[in-house]
């Protein structure tokens, strides 16, 4: 028997099933999601960098000059971002720890206990195993005495750190004072990534007033 599609019978219909439309609708945007984020191009680690900050700060600032290195000196570099973690007593050392653990950041700007924390775990650069940093640092005059830590594994003491207090741009970047700069180890970029370092304790890229 033939049934007559009725206006009182579509009614029926969306007033009792309209949830399975509504399923149907997220299940479409949430693989589409997943579509473009596995399709989307990504930039290969070995041509970007992050430089990751835990401190309330000027970002904007942070991302000019950074993009202004990146034009003028990293070329071969494709991207490079400042990211900033919220350092708030909830969530703020969580997120880190995660972000850091993820191998996520190529370079880090930390108060000093947190630096410190980390730097003894061995999760930064050796930079007095790195040719001519130690002599850059004497060179500028910068007091690096307490970026060295003794590493909880080996026992061996290293310089994992730059104090950045005397480094103008550096200090621009965060409201906090007493931050330290850092590489972090097996970050997939090792040799653009001491680059940066260098470029930036050296502060000596001004930002053109167009920027």
């Amino acid at each position: 028997m033939k049934t007559t599609l009725s206006k009182k019978r579509l009614q029926q219909h969306f007033q009792y099933s309209w949830w399975m439309y509504a399923l149907s609708l997220i299940l479409c945007i949430f693989l589409w999601d997943i579509v473009y984020t596995v399709t989307e191009p990504r930039t290969p680690e070995n041509e970007k960098l992050e430089v990751y900050l835990y401190a309330y700060g000027d970002s904007e600032r942070a991302q000019q000059y950074l993009d202004v290195l990146r034009e003028g000196q990293l070329e071969d570099v494709k991207e490079m971002t400042a990211v900033y973690v919220m350092p708030d007593d909830s969530s703020g050392p969580m997120v880190l720890s995660t972000r850091i653990m993820a191998g996520e950041g190529d370079l880090f700007l930390l108060p000093r206990d947190t630096f410190q924390s980390y730097a003894s775990q061995g999760l930064f650069v050796a930079l007095d195993e790195i040719e001519g940093i130690e002599e850059t640092v004497e060179n500028l005059g910068i007091n690096a005495e307490r970026g060295w830590r003794k590493n909880q594994d080996s026992g061996e003491r290293h310089l994992y750190g730059i104090p950045v207090a005397s480094i103008p741009e550096l200090a621009a970047w965060s409201y906090a004072s007493d931050m330290y700069l850092s590489v972090r180890v097996y970050n997939g970029n090792d040799e653009n990534a001491i680059k940066l370092f260098r470029l930036l304790i050296e502060d000596t890229t001004d930002i053109p007033d167009s920027v």
